[in-house]
C-alpha cells in the first residue's frame, strides 16, 4: 500500500531506536507500559526523523486494539464528590455547568457521563480503576462540595475541573472571572445610586474561589475612592445577629453577598429591600428579575471545560499538565427586585432595635435560591 505521508514509519523508528515496532508505537501514545525515560527517548527521536502525531489515529487505534468500538472511546466523565449521588444538582450553578458541558460534548461528538466518587467508596483510586476499565480518558471534575483534593490517578487522563474547589492537583481549569464579577456588582450598585456597599460572604464561600470575589471587591472600591473596612463582613459562617450588627454599625446601603437568607434576615430586622438596604448576589440563580446580582455563564464554562480536555485528547496529553491553563468566563449583571435604580444615593442610619434579637418576630424566612451548604 502505498504511504501519504512523508513521515517514517514506524519500523523505521524503531530500527534507528533499537526497540520492537510494538515499543515504538506504544511510546508514541504515552502508553505506560513504556519507562517513561524510554519514551521521552523514542519521542525524540521520532520527532527528528520528521514524525508528526496523529492524535485522532491514535486514539482510534488504540480503541481497535483493546477490542472497542471506536465510539466507546469518546466517553467523558463528569466526575461528582457530594455525600449522595445528586446532591450536586441541587445547586443551579452546578447543574447548570453540567448541561453547558453535555450539549458542547454532544456538537463535537462525545458522551458526558456522570461518575460519582460514592460508588467507589469515597475511594479515588478505585474510580480511577472504574473509569480506566470503561476506556474512559477525559475527566471533567465537577465542582466539590468543599475546597479539597483529589487522587485520581492522573496520569491515565487528560481533566480539566471546573472553578476553584479542586484544590490539588492542579489541574487546567474553565471558571467564571470572580474578580470581574465583583468588581461589576460594586459598580453596578454604584450607579443605581449606592454609596455605602458592603461585602458580606462567609468565608466558606469565599475559599472556594480562592478569595477572588473579596479580592474584586477590595480593588473595585479602591479605584472608586469608596474602600472601607467597616463595610467587610467576612466571618467564617454568616449568623443572622452578627449580621444585623454589621449592616447597623457599617451603615451599610447595599450588601453583596452570596446568601439570600439575609433578605429574611433583613426584613426582620425592620429593614426594606431595596429601599433601606440594596441586596445583590454574586451568584444568581435566574435571571428572570426576582433578585439582582451576577449571573454567571455556567453553561459557557462547563463548554468550555469541555473544550479544554478535548483539545488534550485531541493532542494526546495525559497526565498534570506542567502549565495550567484557566479559561475564564465573563459574568453579567441582571437586575432585580432586590436593587432599585432610584437615585440619588442616599446613607441610611437605622436606629438600634428596642428588643434584643431573641425577641424579633419569627416570620418565616424567605426561600433560600441555593443550599446554606453544599451538603
Amino acid at each position: 500500500m502505498r504511504r501519504h505521508s512523508s513521515g517514517p514509519s514506524l519500523r523505521a523508528i524503531a530500527t534507528r531506536a533499537g526497540v520492537s515496532v510494538a515499543a515504538v508505537s506504544m511510546a508514541l501514545r504515552n502508553h505506560p507500559r513504556i519507562p517513561a525515560a524510554t519514551r521521552i527517548r523514542i519521542q525524540r527521536l521520532a520527532i527528528e526523523l520528521g514524525w508528526k502525531p496523529n492524535p485522532l489515529l491514535a486514539e482510534a487505534m488504540s480503541a481497535i486494539r483493546a477490542g472497542q468500538p471506536v465510539a466507546d472511546r469518546v466517553t467523558l466523565a463528569w466526575v461528582t464528590a457530594h455525600s449522595r449521588r445528586d446532591n450536586w444538582k441541587r445547586v443551579p450553578f452546578f447543574r447548570r455547568s453540567y448541561e453547558g458541558a453535555a450539549a458542547r460534548a454532544a456538537a463535537a461528538g462525545y458522551r458526558l457521563d456522570h461518575f460519582w466518587l460514592g460508588d467507589a467508596d469515597g475511594h479515588a483510586s478505585r474510580l480511577s480503576d472504574i473509569l480506566i476499565a470503561r476506556g474512559i480518558v477525559g475527566v471533567l471534575v465537577a465542582p466539590l462540595p468543599k475546597p479539597t483534593s483529589l487522587a485520581l490517578d492522573w496520569t491515565q487522563f487528560s481533566a480539566v475541573a471546573i472553578a476553584y474547589s479542586l484544590t490539588a492537583p492542579r489541574l487546567h481549569r474553565a471558571s467564571d472571572n470572580h474578580v470581574s464579577s465583583a468588581r461589576l456588582a460594586v459598580s453596578s450598585l454604584a450607579a443605581a445610586g449606592r454609596r455605602r456597599i458592603g461585602l458580606a460572604l462567609n468565608q466558606t464561600y469565599d475559599r472556594r474561589v480562592n478569595g477572588l470575589w473579596t479580592a474584586g471587591y477590595l480593588l473595585q472600591t479602591h479605584d472608586d475612592g469608596r474602600a472601607d473596612p467597616a463595610l467587610m463582613h467576612r466571618p467564617v459562617e454568616l449568623d443572622e445577629g452578627a449580621f444585623i450588627d454589621w449592616v447597623r454599625r457599617s451603615r451599610a446601603d447595599a450588601v453583596i453577598g452570596t446568601d439570600s437568607r439575609v433578605l429574611g434576615w433583613l426584613k426582620r430586622a425592620g429593614l426594606r429591600v431595596p429601599d433601606d438596604v440594596a441586596y445583590a448576589d454574586l451568584d444568581v440563580s435566574s435571571a428572570d428579575g426576582t433578585m439582582a446580582g451576577i449571573y454567571q455563564d455556567a453553561e459557557g464554562i462547563g463548554a468550555a471545560a469541555l473544550d479544554l480536555v478535548a483539545g488534550q485528547l485531541l493532542r494526546h496529553e495525559r497526565g498534570l499538565p506542567d502549565k495550567p491553563k484557566a479559561v475564564l468566563i465573563e459574568s453579567r449583571w441582571v437586575g432585580g427586585a432586590t436593587v432599585s435604580d432610584a437615585t440619588p444615593a442616599r446613607s441610611v442610619v437605622v436606629p438600634p432595635p428596642e428588643r434584643p434579637h431573641s425577641e424579633w418576630p419569627t416570620e418565616p424566612v424567605a426561600a433560600i435560591a441555593r443550599p446554606v451548604s453544599f451538603d
